[in-house]
Formats: structure tokens, C-alpha cells, sequence
């Protein structure tokens, strides 16, 4: 049976045969076994997100704040504090520090889960989205939303010095923004900025290099003398991603100056180069939720998008650059090499909505039991 052809208007981005959204393209429909696809939706992919974080949020904001508390205190005051909230609550391992560390460390690393997959479903809904400034906004709104109910969740105080995940998340997706831009304009209307651009992209990508270098290592340094590791043994490791970082773009620059490539080319590249660093950057120097590795692993998973498992596979290698604890996401291959592509169950804002409200309800309950 022949299939059928039907016109429709595209809704994604241009491809990479330079169909624009909006143009009127001829279409295949697909046949009936392939809109019965099975597999994961994208919603099935959100739920499990959702899941995972809220059991790494329990672990961060209630079991490592009780963890302070064991330390501070011993076991029967713990006893005391808990059971005159929940008669009988209490157990033997409660007062165990060792048992709770256990506890958390089981909490938080189900919940390396949940990040990869939200940056995964943000490069989706980028590339489906009709209008990527509604996308920006509605991201940034719900980073001020959730600002207050973060740092009470994780810090019991409010303060500028840390950056709900949102932001990051509005961060990616305003260097993708850039970078998209960049891709699909033609070589004749590149005006003298953008040929600027590509002449002078080595000295670009190694400043900002240098910058986002300096804005991981430095950060890191003074928070371990702060904290009062000032053995040579105990920060050099904090160092290496961001000399991992600055090798990485020495060898972009250097391609950039030795490859023979045409000027259109060069242009683009060091365009992206400068949103990918600068977006870095600015997530680094605001101390946004997983920081400039966070909107890497944002850009390497946009970059590889005709081959989805590879770009995640990128992105999860970005986040265990800054965390080796952050490859335990490396098992959402499993899910992701099953999804199908759909959308699934409309949860536009089930997400939004619930990022905010669960911090506020487990700040609330850790105040319940512990006054903090």
C-alpha cells in the first residue's frame, strides 16, 4: 500500500537540508505501527527525573542536615529530639552516624539520576519548542520562584551565594539559543562582527578559556582554605576539572588555527565556542545548581542530537568530569536508549510546579523535627 503524502507546516528547528519552522514541507505519514511505537516517552523519562530527585533532596536537605546534628550531638539527645515529634519513630541505626552516611550515600546517588535526564528533556523541548523566548522566560521565572524554597531546603537560611537548578537550566538553554542562531545563518549575511569573530576565535576561546579555568580552580581553592584543607593533597583534585577544562579548549583553538578550513566554518565554531565559555562562565561565577558543567552537559547532549544516546553519553561525561560520583548517571542509558521520541502525558508544568513546592515541604518538615 502506497503511503501517504500529506503537506503540513514544519514545527522544529531547521534541519540540516535548511528547511526553516514554518515552511510548508511534504511529509510521509508514517504507517500505523510506527505511531504505535513502543518504548519511553518523554513523560515516562520526566517521571522517573522527578522521582530520583525528590530521593536526592530528602538525602540533601534532611538526612545530611540530621547527619550535623549526630555530629554536634550524641545519640539520646537525637532520640529525644525525634520521638517527642513521632513516639516510636526512633530506631537503633538513627543514632549511628556511620549507619545514616550509608543512608545518604544511597539517597544522593539514586538522585544523580534525575539531572541528566531534565537536561536530556530541555534539549528536546528546545528543538520542539515555537518559541524559544517563552521557553527562556518561563525557565527564568521559576528560578526566581524557587529561589527562596532552595535555600531554605539546603542551606536553612536565605542568600544569594547559591543558584537553584532553574538557573542552570536557563543558562543552557540561552547559550543553545546562541549557538542555533549562529548555526543556521547563512555565509552572506555574516556582517563584520561575526568575520571579527572568526579571525580572532583562537585569542577568544583562550581567554574565556583561561576565565572559566581560573573561575573553577580558584573557586574550588578557596573554598577548601575556607574549610580548612589546606593540604597540597586534599585540593589538587578539586583542580583538575578545571584543567581538564582548559585542555579541551587549548584543543579547539588550536584547530581553529591549523585546520584549513573556510572562513563560514571557522565563524560558527568560534561563535559556539564563545556562548559554550561564556555560559560557563556566568553559571560558575553565580554558583548556579551544578555550575558551568551543568550547561555543558546542556550544549554536548544539543550537540550530538541526531544520535541522542552518544550526546547523553557526553553530557553524563562532562557532569562526572566535575563529580566522578555524577557517573552513576550513566545507567539512564537504559532509558534513554528506549526513548521514542514522544511526548507522552501533557506535563508541561507538573515539573515547574513541583521543583519549588517539594523543597518548601521538606524544608518544613526538617524545621518540624529539628527546628532548622
Amino acid at each position: 500500500m502506497m503511503e501517504e503524502i500529506k503537506e503540513e507546516v514544519n514545527p522544529y528547528p531547521a534541519d540540516e537540508a535548511g528547511v526553516e519552522k514554518g515552511d510548508v514541507v511534504k511529509m510521509v505519514a508514517e504507517p500505523d505501527r510506527m505511531k504505535d511505537k513502543k518504548g519511553i516517552t518523554g513523560s515516562t523519562l520526566k517521571i522517573i527525573a522527578i522521582v530520583t530527585m525528590f530521593i536526592d533532596h530528602v538525602g540533601a536537605a534532611v538526612i545530611e542536615h540530621y547527619m550535623n546534628l549526630l555530629y554536634l550531638n550524641d545519640a539520646d539527645y537525637c532520640r529525644d529530639l525525634i520521638t517527642s515529634k513521632v513516639p516510636g519513630l526512633w530506631a537503633e541505626w538513627m543514632g549511628d552516624i556511620a549507619a545514616v552516611q550509608n543512608i545518604d550515600m544511597i539517597f544522593r546517588a539514586i538522585g544523580r539520576i534525575a539531572f541528566p535526564i531534565f537536561c536530556f528533556l530541555l534539549v528536546e523541548g528546545f528543538l520542539h519548542t515555537r518559541n524559544v523566548k517563552k521557553y527562556l522566560i518561563r525557565l527564568l521565572i521559576f528560578a526566581f520562584i524557587s529561589d527562596i524554597p532552595f535555600d531554605l531546603a539546603f542551606f536553612a537560611e536565605i542568600g544569594l551565594g547559591h543558584q537553584n537548578v532553574f538557573f542552570t537550566l536557563f543558562l543552557g538553554v540561552s547559550a543553545l539559543a546562541c549557538i542555533d542562531y549562529v548555526r543556521h545563518k547563512d555565509k552572506d549575511s555574516f556582517n563584520g562582527f561575526y568575520k571579527f569573530l572568526g579571525k580572532i576565535g583562537v585569542v577568544i576561546a583562550g581567554v574565556l578559556g583561561a576565565l572559566a579555568m581560573a573561575t573553577c580552580m580558584i573557586g574550588y581553592i578557596v573554598e577548601a582554605i575556607l574549610s580548612g584543607l589546606i593540604s597540597v593533597y586534599e585540593w589538587i583534585p578539586g583542580m583538575i576539572p578545571g584543567l581538564i577544562l582548559g585542555l579541551i579548549v587549548g584543543i579547539v583553538a588550536y584547530l581553529l588555527k591549523t585546520r584549513n578550513w573556510d572562513e563560514e566554518k571557522k565563524i560558527k565554531l568560534s561563535a559556539s565556542l564563545f556562548a559554550t565559555l561564556f555560559f560557563f562562565t556566568l553559571a560558575e561565577v553565580v554558583c548556579t545548581d551544578y555550575g558551568g558543567w551543568g550547561v555543558l552537559a546542556v550544549i554536548a547532549i544539543y550537540a550530538f542530537r541526531n544520535a541522542k544516546s552518544n550526546g547523553f553519553v557526553w553530557g553524563v561525561t562532562a557532569l562526572t568530569i566535575m563529580n566522578l560520583f555524577e557517573g552513576v548517571a550513566f545507567l539512564d542509558l537504559i532509558a534513554v536508549k528506549r526513548y521514542n521520541g514522544k511526548r507522552g502525558r501533557q506535563m508541561k508544568y507538573f515539573f515547574y510546579a513541583f521543583y519549588p513546592v517539594h523543597l518548601f515541604l521538606l524544608f518544613l518538615i526538617r524545621y518540624w523535627f529539628f527546628g532548622f
